[in-house]
């Protein structure tokens, strides 16, 4: 790989794109009403008792971390790579003298770098007027550090592999689609985790989806055992080699799709 090339893709495509600061700050001010509207939804619910163990200011901090999380993981390039597809300028991409995956990358750390100055001022704002606590040891923020990494590695390569189907279908949308409810349903932005119905919290143990959202954010808040705690991690490293394993498959077999209908 031309890492001196994917660098320098990735820093022209930040400045191209901090043109249109603007436009990329209001599209993160929509994803993060979501956020904002759940967690006085659920601070309400709570009044001044708790449910499951969550207390208002438990929601508080669990949402305000969420909306950092959130925008953090975020793969939004994904969208970007069926269109690429079929309007043929994959074969653009493919022509460059670094590998594609840089393109993808270069357009999703572009926009989370455009991003995050408004989403951390808005998250600090909300922090100051909603008396945001977190109390949290040396060694516990760089094992939450970690999982917010093998979060952003999951949820983004699932993304990119689905997203890869465009080489065989031109129903990719709708994929992308479900796969974006199933994270509003199972990764803990609808609700914590941990507050799933119980055969739901069965079902989203086994699949990646908490693990991109909700499994660090729950750490962070002191709310795992040890036993969920190396579950988790166990749980991110499989699904993080099967995504990137599938992806490579998907990747080789589209391409050789691609090529056969002449690209």
């Amino acid at each position: 790989m031309n890492f001196r090339g994917g660098f320098a893709l990735i820093r022209r495509t930040m400045f191209g794109f901090m043109a249109e600061k603007g436009f990329f700050w209001t599209l993160t001010l929509g994803w993060m009403m979501g956020p904002i509207i759940y967690m006085f939804v659920w601070t309400v619910a709570a009044g001044d008792g708790s449910i499951t163990g969550f207390t208002q200011q438990d929601f508080v901090r669990y949402y305000i971390l969420l909306i950092l999380v959130n925008q953090l993981t975020y793969p939004t390039s994904h969208w970007t790579v069926g269109d690429q597809i079929y309007g043929g300028k994959m074969s653009i991409v493919l022509l460059r003298p670094i590998s594609p995956f840089y393109d993808v990358v270069a357009s999703d750390l572009a926009v989370k770098i455009v991003c995050m100055p408004f989403v951390i001022f808005v998250a600090g704002v909300a922090a100051i007027f909603l008396n945001f606590r977190l109390a949290i040891s040396g060694l516990d923020l760089l094992v939450a550090v970690y999982l917010l990494l093998m979060a952003q590695i999951i949820r983004f390569m699932l993304a990119y592999t689905l997203s890869l189907f465009a080489f065989f279908t031109n129903k990719i949308k709708s994929l992308l689609s479900i796969n974006d409810t199933l994270v509003f349903l199972l990764a803990g932005q609808v609700a914590p985790s941990s507050l799933l119905p119980g055969f739901m919290q069965d079902i989203s143990d086994y699949l990646p989806f908490q693990y991109m959202i909700s499994f660090p954010i729950e750490f962070s808040l002191g709310k795992l055992d040890h036993s969920q705690l190396v579950f988790g991690i166990i749980g991110q490293f499989i699904w993080a080699v099967v995504i990137i394993l599938c992806n490579r498959l998907v990747w080789k077999k589209g391409i050789r799709a691609y090529m056969a209908v002449g690209g």
